[in-house]
């Protein structure tokens, strides 16, 4: 087999009367040539042995993949060798794997909808057509790499100026790979591509309270709003719950003792939760019962079940009130208040359904032995929204609930 260092100048010239013939780079550490046919044609090879045999690979023809390309290419195939990959057999089972889409679809039946709840289920299938299938659909899932990631990255920030959503598209493209690797459906050599990718956007925790005058504002604004989902905004105020579990409430989740039980399926950390209702909730809750009572929810929706989005109200308090903010700031609100009345950090998790420092063993038990203890701090919560609101201290009054329902539930 000829040698020769391989140039452009040597390859535009390289001719062969041979039916085949190879002609082998000397400047190379390993063995990378060119495959010459009688018809012209030139293909770059790379051969190296593993296990005892001798492998080789096509790196592409001359002159549409260049020398250079070729080269670089065949020095990546040498390390992988060297650490002890069989960079033919990774090949032919990328040939052989599914698409990403094949993978997406693989990773919702087996991994999101067994485990996660509809709200997230929903937004990966969103991510998954909206970003990452448009990109890598057709393609073999393990043929994507991280340049393939950082490209798709940067084009979901600055093309379609979303960078905190490049973030979402990161984090589900990574727990795609990782799943894919727990399921055995690539090598155990290989590295997900989202690995030592910078996160694409820096994002602050989100602290807003809303102030004594916004609290009014916004009860205020309130008593012009449909029921019943203006209620769900001073239910959340109240007992400094998650949006998405003061929606889901039911009737049936209320005990005699006014103990509101949040079940795990419903509840972000999937853990039961009991919420004592303090007077004012029940007094916002009661006003209610005459519209949903027959039905399952709380909050029930027209169209059946209960209410999800609370987008388009939210913008028309804030167009109305003059300040912007979310439902959860109002759980956050209701926290910082009760720290401002003193109640102690352990009593505030608690409420909040957050772990805190000293859990252990007794976690649960100590959860239910401090129900009593969080009904004394959501009393005094919302006595002391009675005072924002210009009511009268230490005594439950009517704190403007409003009379206004829906056209659906009239």
């Amino acid at each position: 087999m000829p040698t020769a260092k391989l140039t452009d100048r040597l390859l535009k010239n390289l001719k062969t009367e041979k039916t085949v013939d190879e002609f082998w780079d000397k400047a190379f550490p390993g063995s990378f040539g060119v495959r010459v046919m009688k018809g012209g044609r030139k293909t770059f090879v790379f051969m190296y042995r593993t296990g005892g045999r001798r492998r080789r690979m096509k790196l592409g023809t001359y002159p549409a993949r260049s020398l250079a390309e070729a080269r670089q290419q065949a020095f990546d195939l040498l390390g992988a060798v060297e650490r002890g990959e069989d960079p033919a057999e990774k090949r032919k089972q990328e040939r052989n794997a599914g698409t990403f889409e094949e993978l997406a679809q693989l990773y919702l039946e087996m991994h999101a909808r067994p485990h996660k709840k509809p709200a997230s289920i929903k937004e990966d299938t969103r991510i998954f057509h909206t970003y990452l299938l448009p990109a890598w659909g057709r393609r073999k899932f393990q043929s994507i790499t991280r340049s393939d990631v950082i490209r798709l990255l940067d084009e979901v920030k600055f093309k379609r100026r979303a960078p905190v959503m490049a973030n979402r598209v990161k984090a589900l493209t990574s727990t795609i790979f990782n799943f894919a690797a727990r399921k055995a459906l690539v090598p155990e050599t290989f590295a997900n591509p989202c690995a030592n990718v910078e996160q694409p956007t820096r994002e602050k925790s989100r602290d807003r309270v809303l102030s004594d005058d916004e609290i009014t504002a916004l009860w205020k604004d309130l008593e012009n709003r449909a029921e019943p989902t203006a209620s769900i905004y001073r239910l959340i105020l109240l007992t400094a719950q998650r949006p998405g579990e003061v929606k889901a409430m039911r009737w049936s989740s209320i005990d005699s003792e006014n103990i509101w039980t949040i079940p795990p399926t419903e509840t972000k950390n999937e853990r039961e939760h009991k919420v004592p209702l303090s007077s004012h909730a029940l007094a916002v809750i009661e006003q209610l019962r005459p519209l949903t009572g027959d039905t399952e929810f709380v909050f029930a929706a027209p169209s059946g079940g209960h209410i999800k989005w609370l987008q388009k109200m939210s913008q028309r308090i804030q167009k109305n009130v003059g300040f912007n903010f979310r439902p959860h700031d109002l759980r956050r609100t209701c926290a910082t208040n009760l720290s401002k009345l003193g109640v102690d950090d352990v009593t505030i998790a608690t409420i909040l359904n957050h772990s805190w420092p000293l859990r252990h063993m007794t976690a649960v038990y100590n959860r239910w032995e401090r129900l009593p203890e969080m009904k004394r701090a959501l009393e005094r919560w919302g006595a002391r929204l009675d005072q924002i609101l210009k009511g009268e201290p230490g005594k439950v009054v009517n704190i403007g609930l409003n009379k206004k329902v829906s056209a659906e539930h009239a």
